[in-house]
């Protein structure tokens, strides 16, 4: 019996790993398609926002399991908001992100654009305005040991 439950809770995560990102990506791309009605687009939002809400008694505190159950939840979200969703719109996003040209995909790509605009900006001055680097740990004004004077 304990196997069995055990192989069915691996699965599962095989499931979640597997299934969990592909449906993330499709409902991001149809949460910004003017197809899909604004009710489902906020069903959806409202569902996440409840997952993530410290006010669902989901046993969390189990390692690995409370995860999961949130997981599979958002996975539930997810393929309800798709369900539900225009089948035109839902063919023409999943041929989007199969050709990595999706919503989602240009949003990733301006964000890691911004990023390292962002880095380059704060990340990178003069190598003379630029203070000495300190070493967390290491004192270097403490007086030196009894006896090393």
């Amino acid at each position: 019996m304990i196997p069995t439950l055990v192989l069915k809770r691996l699965n599962l995560v095989k499931r979640l790993v597997r299934d969990l990102p592909r449906q993330a990506k499709l409902a991001y791309s149809l949460l910004f398609d003017e197809r899909v009605p604004v009710v489902n687009k906020a069903a959806v939002m409202a569902a996440l926002v409840l997952i993530v809400t410290p006010f669902v008694n989901l046993p969390e505190w189990i390692p690995v399991v409370g995860e999961m159950d949130v997981l599979a939840l958002t996975l539930v979200a997810f393929r309800l908001f798709v369900a539900t969703a225009p089948r035109e719109a839902v063919q023409e996003h999943e041929r989007l992100i199969k050709e990595r040209n999706s919503r989602f995909d240009h949003d990733v790509a301006r964000g890691q654009k911004l990023a390292v605009a962002l880095a380059h900006r704060f990340g990178h001055e003069d190598e003379e305005s630029r203070p000495e680097k300190e070493f967390v740990g290491v004192a270097h004004d403490r007086p030196a040991a009894v006896g090393q004077e």
